[in-house]
């Protein structure tokens, strides 16, 4: 088994949409604000791609490898905080 463990930072003046795949869930990283990234595979790691929303917005997806891949901030896991958020609205 194989580990990844690295950061996202947002340094840009504006909002970055994460995308965590393959549950399609968004995220906005404010700036400043930084989620880490704990990736545990086999043989495939986490792969990154950027593209952008219909207004140009960009959009970081978070694709997993072969293995179980969680994004955290602030030690809670993303996936958990927006199931959390949705129940709230």
């Amino acid at each position: 088994m194989n580990r990844n463990h690295f950061v996202i930072r947002n340094n840009w003046s504006e909002s970055l949409t994460l995308c965590i795949e393959p549950e399609g869930a968004f995220y906005s990283l404010k700036k400043g604000e930084e989620v880490f990234v704990i990736d545990h595979f086999t043989s495939s790691p986490v792969t990154l791609t950027m593209s952008g929303s219909d207004d140009g917005d960009p959009i970081l997806s978070i694709w997993p490898g072969d293995g179980d891949v969680r994004v955290e901030k602030d030690g809670v896991d993303l996936l958990d905080l927006l199931s959390r958020e949705r129940v709230h609205v």
